[in-house]
């Protein structure tokens, strides 16, 4: 009988004792490879465009501190909807940092200077002109030329790449379309896209926010935009699946040059860092043509 009530209170006592711990989800950081991460500036300036100080964060290639007489090849990267310059694809920038190190490490990818631009404000968003958000203005006259001056960029269109994901897939895609002098190639991840947009007999319609879309192409912008190298890459279970596919064609048919990725994934942040390593590869290989 003792023997029985000894053994009743261990097991009440290590059933409280279980009830008493807090359970934690694990740091997914904790089960990739260690390595140092490249240094992470995050900073702002005075935006006289939007009246307002604007945050951006720059990740440098670890480098950049050693080697004081290189340039590099810079990459802008746009958020989505509802993030910022400190999370990229819902992902930390520390770990967006690891991501990058261990693919420049390896030599998949050459080492860059990465900008994360912040077009979230408190009753504002996205990456083109709106009536009292004139962020595309302040991205090509204020944040880009702050960019290259302040750091040692290889400041031409061979030596400049763009991408983003939903929200900033589509500002990254735009952004290639309408400014084809500036990016020589553009990797757009789970893009809020729209191929109506290539209708150019059609003048504005509403097919996407405004927030993420800068109105219809132009004969002329179709032609430029041939110089620069697409990607579009979305998950075959995302909801933005076909008009990514319907915009390929669309290119495709214009003689664009232009590449689909698919993967198995969703609308998610898995999918996108994984697509963040492929981004990086692919920018590389139209960087080397010019280095």
């Amino acid at each position: 009988m003792k023997k029985f009530i000894f053994s009743a209170a261990i097991l009440l006592a290590t059933a409280f004792s279980l009830n008493a711990q807090e359970v934690k989800e694990q740091d997914p950081a904790a089960h990739q490879a260690r390595v140092f991460p490249s240094p992470v500036e995050h900073i702002y300036f005075h935006s006289n465009v939007l009246n307002a100080d604007k945050n951006f964060s720059v990740m440098l290639p670890k480098s950049y501190s050693k080697e004081p007489d290189r340039r590099y090849p810079v990459v802008y990267m746009l958020h989505g909807a509802g993030e910022n310059d400190w999370e990229w694809a819902n992902i930390a920038v520390s770990m967006i940092s690891e991501a990058i190190t261990m693919i420049t490490n390896d030599g998949s990818a050459a080492e860059c200077i990465v900008v994360f631009p912040n077009a979230n404000e408190a009753g504002h968003m996205g990456y083109f002109n709106q009536p009292d958000w004139k962020y595309e203005d302040y991205f090509f006259n204020e944040l880009m030329p702050c960019i290259d001056k302040r750091y040692r960029t290889i400041p031409d269109k061979g030596h400049r790449a763009i991408g983003g994901l939903s929200m900033g897939g589509g500002g990254s895609f735009n952004y290639g379309m309408r400014h084809p002098e500036l990016f020589s190639s553009v990797y757009a991840i789970s893009a809020a896209v729209s191929p109506a947009l290539f209708d150019t007999a059609q003048a504005n319609p509403s097919v996407l926010p405004q927030s993420m879309n800068g109105g219809n192409y132009t004969a002329e912008q179709i032609e430029e935009a041939k110089s620069v190298y697409f990607v579009l890459d979305c998950g075959d279970d995302d909801f933005l699946f076909d008009a990514n596919v319907a915009t390929y064609q669309q290119m495709k048919k214009n003689g664009m040059k232009v590449q689909f990725r698919c993967f198995d994934g969703a609308h998610a942040s898995y999918y996108w860092y994984d697509a963040l390593r492929r981004a990086m590869v692919y920018f590389t290989r139209h960087f080397s043509e010019q280095m």
